[in-house]
């Protein structure tokens, strides 16, 4: 065999064998797999899952909005000091992303939630600082702490019956709710059940959602079950009936000014259709009200609508400029109001 025969030959087995890991990695352990923005462990989710947040923490700790109000709420480094000495978490530093999932309540039980958060956690020490809180005698705390098909489970308020829990799911990952959640994120996590790979709707929405945004959420249609069906009218004459939402996708970002993009998908285009005009007599409606006013004017036209067969598009473009001329003309026309209040 020649010398470039020997190379390509090598070449090709050395590609097909990394082809081979890679579609090996996705059958043998899917979870692994991002779904849009979503990590791979999310699917760890519960599968009756009706709506996911998603939460870039670099990127929201990063952003004008964060600093601003971080600075007026004294959210510092050294606001941190005391956590970061206990546990060896600065939260603004160690964790990379949020996840919040839940459901509406069922006829038959509560409100259901859970949350994933990944980062750079020091287990040992975070461990250490809940074990040590439990403390002893008079100053004992209801912590407790249980094992979980091999996961230790810390239990928060176990003797009011229905108890908050965190645990570690790996080095990056961790998981805090009700125990119930928590417990069922483990039985995804071990294999025991397929968790939010079940939910085909839910999984589907997430794949349309592209990565890379400041935050995210999807919704399905039981969630959108709770929003109201009648609204008063943007032109007014009475009520107007919205058309009932199959799904809810939503991303934002807030660096360098806040934008949003929301897509409804309604049951079809004439429902679609409904809904994109009351979007648009709402965005006028803001308009007509401004008369001369520059910030309600520039707020009318921060939105845009679209319509795509059964689904709409809405897109915002809010600056911080806006929304600080926004804010102190509500505080204008407050202090007017209650100023005339005075008078009377």
């Amino acid at each position: 065999m020649t010398r470039s025969r020997l190379v390509v030959t090598a070449s090709f087995a050395v590609v097909s064998l990394g082809i081979a890991v890679a579609l090996g990695a996705l059958v043998l352990d899917p979870a692994r797999a991002a779904v849009g923005p979503m990590p791979g462990e999310g699917l760890a989710l519960p599968a009756g899952t009706r709506f996911v947040v998603g939460v870039d923490v670099a990127r929201f700790t990063a952003s004008p909005m964060y600093q601003k109000h971080a600075k007026k709420a004294d959210v510092t480094p050294e606001a941190f000091a005391e956590l970061e000495e206990k546990t060896g978490l600065r939260p603004d530093r160690d964790i990379d992303q949020i996840l919040i999932a839940g459901a509406p309540p069922s006829a038959n039980g509560p409100e259901r939630g859970v949350v994933l958060v990944f980062g750079r956690f020091d287990r040992y020490k975070i461990s250490r600082a809940i074990e040590t809180e439990a403390g002893e005698g008079e100053k004992k705390k209801d912590v407790s702490w249980k094992t979980v098909e091999g996961f230790t489970v810390y239990l928060f308020g176990e003797g009011k019956g229905k108890p908050g829990a965190l645990s570690f799911l790996d080095d990056d990952t961790l998981v805090l709710g009700p125990l119930a959640s928590v417990e069922e994120v483990i039985a995804n996590r071990n294999g025991s059940r397929k968790g939010l790979a079940e939910n085909a709707e839910l999984v589907r929405l997430l794949g349309t959602v592209k990565p890379g945004s400041t935050f995210w959420m999807v919704g399905d249609q039981t969630l959108l079950s709770r929003m109201p069906s009648n609204v008063p009218s943007p032109m007014g004459g009475g009520q107007m009936t919205l058309p009932a939402l199959q799904s809810l996708v939503v991303t934002g970002d807030l660096d360098p000014e806040i934008a949003m993009h929301v897509t409804g998908e309604a049951r079809d285009e004439a429902a679609a259709r409904q809904l994109a005009d009351v979007v648009r007599g709402l965005t006028a409606l803001i308009q007509l009200q401004g008369g001369q006013n520059p910030a309600l004017q520039s707020l009318a036209t921060a939105f845009s609508v679209n319509q795509e067969g059964a689904k709409v598009h809405l897109n915002a473009r809010l600056p911080y400029e806006l929304l600080d001329q926004l804010k102190a003309l509500g505080e204008k026309r407050k202090a007017t109001s209650e100023s005339a209040d005075k008078t009377e």
